[in-house]
């Protein structure tokens, strides 16, 4: 009986036929996350220098920010909740998360490193804004780069589906407002400032690696790598009232090792 052995001709061939191109940016911690060395013992106007709020205008309170862009090619599919349950049910994955595997020659994507599909996709039930939040109160005081006029989206936004503010007034793209990678700018009639309202539109989602890329080898040789990725937003917790990166972090509780896929 003959050996079967990887064809990896075939494989390479299959990335390259039924595979998308990403963008892969690198994540780097931010300057606002003080708290990760010894700044927390360092006191800035009474208050510790740890303390910050979440609009910093170089992360957006996410506490990362990603440079050196560069397009890969790879396999991107959502976990099964066949397949997968194992991860799903054990915590380690959840609803909506995705496996990457890049062609196997790539081998420099990370943990925090984030991936943008260069397809427009329905971001699902859409994104609760509150009106001009950015100016109000103590955010007033913080250096962003909206206008009065504009509020930020989680992803780069494309076409408007929906858009409802909590007194039930609808709102059209083109005559009452428009978008600029992640901002809606109001042009038109408009929610007034403290309303909330949900913008459901189709954009390019972001996901965050969020557990070290598994290395496969066979005998010996690399069968390229396995990422699970999760929505920015989701993975950096953006809904959440805590004022700090770590605070916010400790919320989400991801359990990020010895996970086998």
């Amino acid at each position: 009986m003959s050996n079967i052995d990887w064809d990896f001709a075939k494989l390479d061939e299959l990335i390259e036929d039924r595979g998308d191109d990403v963008v892969v940016e690198t994540g780097v911690a931010c300057t606002c996350r003080n708290h990760d060395m010894y700044a927390s013992t360092i006191l800035r106007n009474n208050e510790p220098a740890s303390y910050r709020r979440m609009n910093c205008v170089r992360c957006q309170g996410d506490g990362f920010f990603f440079r050196d862009a560069r397009c890969v090619r790879g396999l991107l599919t959502g976990l099964n909740p066949g397949r997968n349950r194992q991860l799903i049910e054990s915590g380690y994955a959840l609803a909506g998360d995705s496996v990457f595997s890049p062609d196997r020659h790539n081998d420099s994507i990370a943990d925090f490193d984030k991936i943008t599909l260069m397809v427009a996709q329905d971001l699902n039930e859409g994104q609760v804004v509150m009106r001009g939040a950015a100016g109000m109160e103590e955010n007033a005081q913080i250096p962003t780069d909206l206008s009065a006029a504009e509020d930020r989206l989680w992803y780069v936004a494309d076409c408007a589906v929906w858009c409802e503010d909590q007194d039930g007034v609808v709102y059209a793209q083109g005559a009452d407002f428009e978008f600029e990678a992640k901002k809606i700018r109001w042009i038109g009639t408009q929610p007034a400032v403290g309303k909330l309202y949900t913008i459901r539109y189709t954009g390019y989602p972001e996901w965050i690696v969020y557990t070290q890329p598994f290395l496969r080898f066979d005998n010996g040789r690399s069968l390229g790598r396995k990422l699970l990725l999760r929505r920015k937003h989701v993975h950096f917790n953006t809904g959440s009232q805590a004022h700090t990166v770590s605070a916010r972090q400790a919320e989400q509780a991801v359990l990020t090792s010895g996970v086998k896929i």
